[in-house]
């Protein structure tokens, strides 16, 4: 795992706790190379909830390696040691770093814009289209703004749709991406349906021909990974998919696409008909080739089958998912990134019922979170799937092993990273630490419940 500096994001930054002990402390000439924590609770995928428990870390070079992580209560008499600082956070709940496993921040300039479901879907593209922003220098400055708001809301690591504006292919997003403390991928988005889909090979082999080498170079010790991502099944081309997914294998590069999102995309794949193809008429694209794959009767989920099977793939949203769907992404080893707050945004479970996020963990699916852009959240100082855990929670899962696993584990394993990076467990070496302050009275209440109902923005202990 790549370690990136981020102190100047951390207020309960670990080295200032230390320096503050070593100076009570009278500055031992031989500083311990562990150090100890001992928090309200810690809250792990594997563990689920550890009450009044105690971390502790070895701290070598730029590494945090975990030694213990249970109740305080049990600790061994070696981590007892006088000579080991003892740093008290009894107000607080730590846990590993976070995944936002698909998020837009190229878009973050927009801000949290309110949206009329009755207005539908392709009105609100229109509307990111006209909005998004153009040049390489802006679009950097963009993703920087959302590289800013993920560490204010404790995420590490990101599945990042680097935007194609007005279809030109950019590099501006995994360069910054790759230079920021963040980990994970940028998917470089693009589209292609009809008139355009030749167009789009085209452009594709020209910028993985011109430019793939030197971006693999420039991200080889940074953390981030270069993807590709077909926009969606209603705005590429079946034969796009298949090119673009054959040259993903060929390069070993992760793919990512929207699926089975909207009302819109359903409509259009089973029918060729509605807003989609009212929106393609409109861009001057649509031509009846899109009929030799469109139009069939099948749901997005089985329009796409075929794809997912040459190369699995993390698919964004899948509000629209019946049992032969969720059978279909379980077999083809399929990641989902399910955005609790986009589907609540676009009223998604009015549309197609309750998301069946744990119908498909039960089938062996890897569930992980995502936040989609900062347009549809309601955290205009962050962007965080903290808060997609906290609406959950809120819907009533209550399970904190879920919910961790889909913020942490399940999301690390959807972007290619090592999930025991995203874990508290002894031997793991954190990619980071966050900490949640509870409520005052929280030794009366149990502590991921007041972590998730409150609204607290989490802080990075390391």
């Amino acid at each position: 795992m790549n370690h990136k500096q981020r102190d100047e994001h951390a207020p309960y930054a670990i080295d200032a706790m230390l320096h503050a002990w070593m100076r009570q402390a009278g500055d031992p000439a031989t500083p311990s190379r562990f150090v100890r924590i001992d928090a309200r609770a810690i809250a792990d995928a594997h563990a689920g909830i550890i009450d009044h428990a105690s971390l502790v870390l070895e701290r070598a070079q730029n590494e945090n390696i975990v030694r213990y992580a249970h109740r305080t209560s049990d600790l061994p008499s070696q981590w007892i040691d006088p000579a080991i600082p003892c740093l008290t956070l009894h107000n607080q709940l730590l846990m590993p770093a976070l995944v936002n496993a698909h998020t837009h921040l190229d878009l973050t300039h927009i801000g949290p814009h309110p949206h009329d479901p009755d207005d539908g879907f392709v009105h609100w593209v229109d509307i990111i289209r006209t909005r998004r922003a153009q040049t390489d220098e802006e679009i950097a400055g963009c993703v920087r703004q959302g590289i800013e708001k993920s560490l204010a809301g404790g995420v590490i690591a990101v599945g990042d749709i680097a935007g194609a504006p007005s279809g030109r292919l950019t590099q501006a997003p995994v360069r910054t991406l790759a230079a920021s403390p963040l980990l994970g991928v940028s998917f470089l988005e693009f589209f292609g349906m009809g008139k355009a889909a030749a167009g789009t090979i085209k452009r594709l082999e020209a910028f993985l021909s011109g430019h793939l080498a030197s971006i693999l170079v420039e991200t080889a010790e940074s953390g981030v990974r270069f993807g590709l991502q077909p926009h969606a099944p209603n705005t590429i081309d079946l034969g796009v998919y298949r090119w673009i997914t054959q040259a993903a294998l060929a390069r070993n590069l992760p793919l990512s696409t929207h699926l089975a999102e909207t009302l819109e995309e359903r409509e259009f794949i089973a029918s060729a008909s509605g807003p989609q193809w009212e929106l393609l008429e409109r861009l001057g694209v649509w031509d009846d080739s899109i009929l030799t794959h469109i139009g069939k009767g099948r749901s997005p989920i089985e329009h796409l089958h075929e794809v997912l099977a040459m190369k699995p793939y993390l698919v964004a949203h899948v509000n629209d998912a019946d049992d032969s769907g969720i059978q279909m992404l379980a077999e083809t080893g399929t990641s989902v990134a399910y955005c609790p707050r986009a589907s609540a945004y676009f009223h998604a479970a009015t549309r197609f019922g309750p998301h069946r996020y744990r119908d498909m963990l039960d089938a062996g699916i890897n569930v992980c979170l995502g936040t989609d852009s900062i347009v549809n959240l309601d955290t205009p100082d962050r962007i965080s799937t903290l808060d997609d855990m906290r609406l959950l929670y809120a819907q009533g899962d209550r399970d904190p092993k879920r919910l961790l696993a889909m913020a942490t584990t399940n999301g690390a394993i959807a972007l290619g990273l090592d999930p025991m990076s995203f874990t508290l467990q002894t031997g793991a070496e954190p990619a980071g630490i966050i900490s949640i302050d509870l409520e005052a009275s929280c030794e009366e209440k149990d502590a991921w419940a007041s972590a998730l109902q409150g609204y607290n923005a989490p802080s990075w202990l390391i």
